[in-house]
This record gives C-alpha cells, structure tokens and sequence, in this order.
C-alpha cells in the first residue's frame, strides 16, 4: 500500500454522486471493454483468493462497477487482464477509483502490479490510515537516515513505535491498529531477528501471546508466517522424534500433542495453524511419507478446532493434489468443437492414457508442437487419446488456424484467455501439457514435450512403453480373448 496515491479530483463528482453504497466505481480508461474482477483473500497461509464481483469496463465512459457488501473490513484485490491493485475495504464503504496501465516491467508470467487512485477518500478509511502511516514512517526514516546507516535501526524504530502508540491511541479502527502494530513487529523481527531463545521470547510475549489470532489481517499474517516459519526437522531432537512418528501414523492429534511441547505453541488455535501450513511443506520435503500428510490434511479439513484453519487445511490439500500424480486432474467439461451438444469429460476417454496440452495459435513452439502431435496421434492413437486446448484471446484467430490445418483430427477445443481451467492446471506459460492416465488420474504433471526440449527427452518414449504395455509379446491386446 505504500505507493498508492490519494488524490482529490473533480473527475469523479458526478460519478460518485450516482454511485450506490457498498460499490467500488472504478475509471480505467487503459481497459475499455474488459472484464474487472474483484478478488477477496480466502487465507493467507496459502493465498487463495474468491471471487466477490465482476463487470466491464463500459467503452462508453471507461468506467466499470464493482458492488460488494462486508460485515468486515478486509484486503481485495481488482483484476483486469493481467494487471491487479491491491486496495482495504471496509464495511459500508463505497470507494471511487483510478484504474492506470501498470508501468513498463520485466517479462513475467505472473501479473502485473499497478497502484490505485483514490477519489475523495475519507481521511477515517482504512486506505487513508494506511498510506499516511506509511508515508510517516518512511518520513521518519529519511530524517534519521544517517544514524539507521550506523546501525541504529531497531533503536529508531522503539521510539518510533512510542510515537505510533501515541498517535493512534484514540483510533478504534482495529484493522488499522493491527496493521502498525505488526508491521512495526515484522520490521523488529526481519532486523533484530529471532535466532537468539530470548530474543524469540520477547517478541512472543510482545507480540503474540497478549492478542488472538487475525487470519483476516494480511499484516498480522505476514508477521506470523516469519516467526513460525521454522519446520519440523528445527524442533529439538527429542519433538522431532515424536513429528516424524506422528506423520508415519498419519495422526493429527499425535502430532498436535507432539507441537504442544514447543512453548511458542501453547496456544491450539495457533499449533493447529503451523500444524497445516508446516505439513503443506513437508509434502515436498518427505517423498516417501506424502499419502500420510494428505490423509492428515483431510482429517484436520473436516475435523479442526477451528473453522478457518479448516479451510486452511482444504486449500493447502487442493493445493498439493490438484495436479500430483496418482490423484484425480482437476475436472473437464468442454464443448465438442465438431458436435457442440456433445460434452468432453473425462469419462470420454475412459480406458486409455490422455495427452492433454494448452496453445495458443501465435506460439511459434506450440504451432510446432502441434505438427508433431499429429504425427504421434497417428502412431499412437490406438493406445493413447489427444486433447489440446485453445487460449487464444481471440476465438477468430483459432478458428482460422483450424481452417488451415484440417489434418488436426483429434478433439480440440477454444477455452479462450480467461479459462478457469488455466488456474486449474496451474498453466503459467503456453505451451503446456499433461498425461492423465485411463481412469483420469494425473499420471504426470507437467508431462514431457513432444519435442525434445534441451537435455530433456520428448513424450515419445513414454508413449512407446504405454504401447509395449498393452500390446502383448504374442500379438493379443489387452482384453482380446
């Protein structure tokens, strides 16, 4: 939030004069036509985000409306395309803002971060607080800039927290207060560190045990995630044993007892958190133990204490089998291009392997890998079914690169950019692909190109052991009498 600016413009009278309560007026005339969505944070564990509202950028005055309704102040996030802003919403608060282009920046397959321009903004809201803080500490830290260059930073910031105290001791905003005091907090512990058991303690009993835990709080959370960020293999010896046992059992509450010892996890709302978010990692860590973590995740998504950390425990459990081999690939359900009625499902390829790849058709590698995959559909396609995907922006752009290739007989479909099925499949770049396997469980994710990439060995050879398994030394197929 530091970087957003609050401006004061006529701009927006007539607008905000019309606008309804509980609705963010937007101007973004970079975006005329677009879809705006509007995004709320599920949790900050995994950063999941839902989906609250979504409208258009009208051509007729570059303005779009997003309405939304809220019990409670918390962190959303407008998309449009591939450019995102950041901005708090409070509860029966409409906000008018300036929507810009995001300035020039490196070649990303994530998006894009632009800052948002206020219209009239109240100096009570959460995002006035906010950027007057933040302006006064950077303030603050240009006065004293020679002294921190010494190494007097943590000194300056005490006082500077004494001032904070000061200052917004009459603001009863508690978002706003939860916010200073932990980013205050996150700056002791990235600069003071927490390495030293004293150390660690301190900023506990200062930080940690007084207050309850604010899951809505992207601060808070971000302070909590540095200070319970060591993993199960930096407990004591003796705790460790019990973790490691713990997992092999597949036992969340043995686990739970097992943290319980760790005097930083005293309190069951915060073990229980640590508990999800440390077995989340451990899944990459512990190869041979990963069907015991998921079941552990299932138990604690339909059983925890506490309900958010039950839906912590669900996302952190999509998270991790969404697209891991041996469990189901997200869910398909496509229109057949050459008989639209008909619907594309797994189950429509029931009994065999699926290669299953995103393009785009102003690819120069996918149009080439495309050549390719016919090539392979003719010398696989007995043993092996093909699905590809179209993510092009514009649908006439497919069609005609359809129209130019008619020896491309398998099933391929137009999704377009906007495809949940991109978030699905987790697809950052264009080409990608995937092998399902016959009962439409990820079999590999991502799976090998059809031409070899690099070192790297292409799809063939896979394909050419699938085709070996099922075709018998003595000439039979499976399931032939």
């Amino acid at each position: 939030m530091r970087n957003i600016f609050i401006v004061i413009s006529l701009l927006f009278c007539t607008t905000s004069a019309n606008s309804q309560s509980n609705e963010i007026v937007g101007f973004a005339p970079s975006f005329v036509g677009k879809k705006v969505e509007l995004y709320a944070y599920q949790d900050f564990i995994t950063m999941t985000k839902i989906k609250l509202a979504e409208g258009i950028v009208s051509p007729a005055d570059s303005v779009f409306h997003l309405p939304v309704k809220t019990g409670a102040t918390f962190k959303g996030l407008i998309q449009i395309e591939k450019t995102e802003a950041s901005l708090y919403i409070a509860p029966n608060t409409s906000y008018d803002v300036y929507f810009p282009q995001a300035e020039d920046q490196a070649i990303s397959f994530i998006n894009r971060r632009t800052d948002l321009m206020f219209f009239g903004l109240d100096t009570t809201d959460i995002n006035y607080r906010i950027l007057q803080y933040n302006q006064w500490f950077d303030s603050y830290v240009a006065y004293h800039e020679i002294e921190i260059a010494r190494g007097q930073f943590l000194t300056y910031l005490d006082t500077f927290m004494i001032y904070a105290e000061d200052a917004y001791k009459n603001v009863e905003d508690e978002y706003f207060i939860t916010y200073v005091r932990y980013n205050i907090g996150e700056m002791q512990q990235t600069f003071g560190g927490n390495s030293r058991s004293s150390k660690r303690l301190q900023t506990f009993l200062g930080f940690i045990e007084p207050f309850p835990v604010y899951f809505e709080n992207d601060q808070y959370m971000k302070f909590f995630k540095g200070f319970y960020s060591q993993g199960f293999e930096d407990f004591p010896p003796t705790i460790e044993a019990e973790i490691n046992l713990a997992i092999l059992n597949a036992s969340p509450t043995r686990l739970m007892a097992a943290l319980k010892q760790d005097l930083f996890l005293s309190n069951p709302e915060i073990r229980e958190v640590v508990m999800i978010d440390q077995l989340g990692k451990q899944f990459y860590k512990r190869n041979d133990q990963k069907r015991p973590i998921l079941i552990m995740l299932d138990s604690i998504s339909n059983h925890a204490v506490y309900s958010q950390n039950a839906t912590i425990a669900r996302n952190v459990q999509k998270y991790l089998t969404s697209l891991e081999p041996g469990f189901p690939a997200p869910m398909i359900q496509l229109a057949d291009r050459i008989h639209p009625d008909k619907q594309i499902t797994w189950r429509t390829y029931e009994g065999k392997f699926v290669y299953f790849n995103f393009f785009e058709t102003w690819n120069d590698q996918a149009k080439a890998d495309m050549r390719i995959i016919a090539d392979m559909k003719k010398k696989y396609g007995d043993y092996v079914s093909f699905l590809s995907v179209c993510t092009d922006k514009n649908e006439d752009d497919f069609r005609l690169y359809m129209a130019e290739h008619p020896e491309f007989d398998w099933d391929i479909v137009y999704i377009g950019a906007g495809s949940p099925l991109k978030s699905d499949y987790r697809v950052q770049v264009v080409p990608s692909y995937f092998l399902i396997d016959q009962s439409g469980f990820i079999a590999i994710a991502p799976a090998p190109t059809p031409s070899p990439d690099g070192e790297y060995e292409s799809i063939d050879k896979t394909f050419f052991f699938i085709k070996k398994a099922l075709t018998p030394t003595d000439g039979k197929r499976i399931g032939e009498p």
